[in-house]
């Protein structure tokens, strides 16, 4: 964990989502947002620099800020205990209706990424993990793919109770990216196998941010 970068991070994003925005690339509510808080099923905030503690129902989740580790806990017994990857800057975590998912999504490197996604489905006091990211990546990543830095992917929300889970595909919205900087496109993808269900381009996505807020 890089913590010089780390100290940044608030910061940073902040700036960074400005330019985002006039790069015409969707500022979606996860790692980007570097202040705290909590709105509808969408918890942010950044571990290394605030030790929090969130509630969803009868769970409660955290970052561990030494390790970097997320910790999932129902009447302090530990369910998950699950490192987040370089983790390196902010973390976002979005339930699903039902309550029964979750994806996190975290950054590696600040406000304009790289960031990563996994995500959870709990039956009873077990947790599975689901194979969300890897087809939407992909297919995403054939067509659009910044060489310098390679691609984001962030989870929006989920649709359907917990069965599928919308993806945020984006190139890396910085100027060595070049014509493709900062394009974003949408994946709805089914949580348990990954497949892609549906594929929306911005204007979709724009439509459906709208009638939808996080």
């Amino acid at each position: 964990m890089n913590l010089s970068r780390s100290v940044c991070a608030p910061v940073c994003a902040g700036l960074l989502i400005v330019g985002m925005r006039a790069s015409g690339q969707l500022s979606a509510p996860s790692a980007l947002d570097s202040s705290a808080g909590c709105a509808h099923h969408t918890c942010t905030w950044v571990p290394l620099v605030e030790n929090k503690s969130f509630r969803k129902g009868a769970l409660s989740y955290k970052v561990e800020n030494e390790t970097g580790t997320f910790v999932l806990t129902r009447s302090d017994k530990v369910l998950l205990r699950t490192p987040l990857e370089d983790l390196d800057a902010s973390v976002s975590v979005v339930w699903s209706d039902d309550q029964k998912s979750f994806a996190i999504t975290w950054s590696d490197g600040g406000g304009a990424g790289g960031f990563h996604v996994r995500a959870f489905h709990l039956d009873g006091n077990r947790v599975a993990e689901l194979p969300v990211a890897k087809r939407a990546f992909e297919s995403f990543k054939a067509r659009h793919w910044c060489e310098t830095r390679g691609d984001n992917i962030e989870a929006h929300s989920w649709l359907h109770g917990s069965r599928d889970l919308l993806l945020l595909l984006s190139v890396y919205p910085t100027s060595d990216c070049g014509k493709e900087m900062g394009h974003t496109e949408a994946y709805v993808v089914e949580a348990a196998t990954g497949q892609i269900q549906e594929h929306w381009n911005v204007k979709q996505l724009n439509a459906y941010m709208r009638s939808h807020p996080e």
